[in-house]
């Protein structure tokens, strides 16, 4: 659910208490993992998953019955997908584990901080919602970078979870011709925010981007690198129509810390670059760290084949580097 907050406040600003699950942690194989959510509102709308199944239908019963009784404590429940060990059971044996948060919203006491969650979340600006046994709140600050989107701390017997709203799932596509439309709808579709930069206001895929946080028009393509906001979050993938275009937007982007740079192209445009950005000065190190051609070789052709192999290149970068950073425990047993 992108729309998690917003929609949650739209229910308390009506004067509904609303139940809702969030999955504050999980391991290898769980069918609820880290950042899956769900709401359960006092007029019976449900909205999202937990990762479905039995569980989820035991949980709804039990969001309902604690809706109308009114009073409820902050929880978390860790819930194990196996028949047998130990642990508490789901009722599913698909494997691994996930640790649940609940909590029963009230709108004379937690409307203002969803709705300053949802404000920020909406806008792209940086903050964190926590929960804990005390209740809810939220606070304006910069990312964290090296902390997870979603941390739950436990210690003693007290829990804190921490979820910053700034989405990290964020990239910036140099072009904005019919690969770049393709990439922007398949990773809005991802969860990602999408920058699109390109020199040209007048052409139709440029037009048609529905898709992007942000469609932006630059004099130069070698300018639209230190236009990205937070460079360490935001991967790039450059997918102009001309040569001169591609060797600008990697030249303004080599320099700042982008955790991914990849470029579209074939073998022999490639070594041309590579030769453009040597003259330029670009090191061999900054070179290497550039994937020539981006996209896992699936032999992609149309721009929808070819915005399928960047983003399972993306994918697969992100969750071999970042699965544990993000909630991933180590695989149960």
């Amino acid at each position: 659910m992108t729309a998690f907050w917003t929609t949650l406040a739209s229910y308390l600003r009506g004067g509904q208490k609303v139940f809702i699950a969030l999955v504050a942690e999980h391991t290898t194989h769980s069918p609820g993992t880290t950042g899956a959510r769900m709401i359960v509102a006092e007029d019976g709308t449900i909205a999202g998953t937990i990762g479905g199944g039995i569980m989820e239908y035991n949980l709804v019963k039990r969001a309902r019955t604690l809706l109308e009784d009114g009073e409820f404590a902050p929880e978390l429940q860790t819930l194990h997908h196996r028949e047998k060990g130990e642990g508490e059971k789901s009722g599913m044996i698909c494997a691994g584990r996930q640790t649940n948060l609940y909590y029963l919203c009230y709108p004379e006491r937690d409307t203002d901080a969803v709705e300053e969650a949802a404000r920020a979340q909406g806008k792209g600006l940086s903050g964190e919602m926590h929960i804990s046994e005390d209740g809810m709140g939220f606070n304006a600050g910069p990312p964290v970078v090296d902390q997870p989107q979603i941390l739950l701390v436990q210690q003693s017997g007290a829990w804190r979870y921490v979820e910053q709203l700034l989405n990290q799932k964020r990239i910036a596509i140099m072009g904005g011709g019919h690969c770049a439309l393709a990439l922007s709808r398949m990773m809005q579709g991802l969860g990602y925010d999408v920058f699109v930069f390109d020199t040209r206001s007048d052409v139709a895929t440029v037009q048609q981007n529905t898709f992007a946080r942000s469609v932006t028009i630059v004099p130069d393509l070698r300018e639209a690198g230190a236009q990205v906001g937070y460079p360490e979050l935001t991967d790039v993938v450059v997918m102009t129509t001309d040569f001169p275009s591609d060797v600008h937007s990697l030249l303004g982007v080599v320099a700042l810390p982008f955790p991914f740079v990849g470029m579209m192209g074939s073998p022999a445009k490639i070594t041309r670059i590579y030769k453009e950005l040597q003259k330029a000065g670009v090191s061999k190190e900054a070179l290497a760290k550039i994937r020539m051609p981006v996209g896992l070789p699936i032999h992609s052709n149309t721009p929808e084949e070819i915005a399928i192999s960047v983003a399972a290149q993306i994918i697969q970068r992100r969750n071999a580097l970042f699965g544990a950073r993000d909630g991933m425990m180590p695989k149960a047993g």
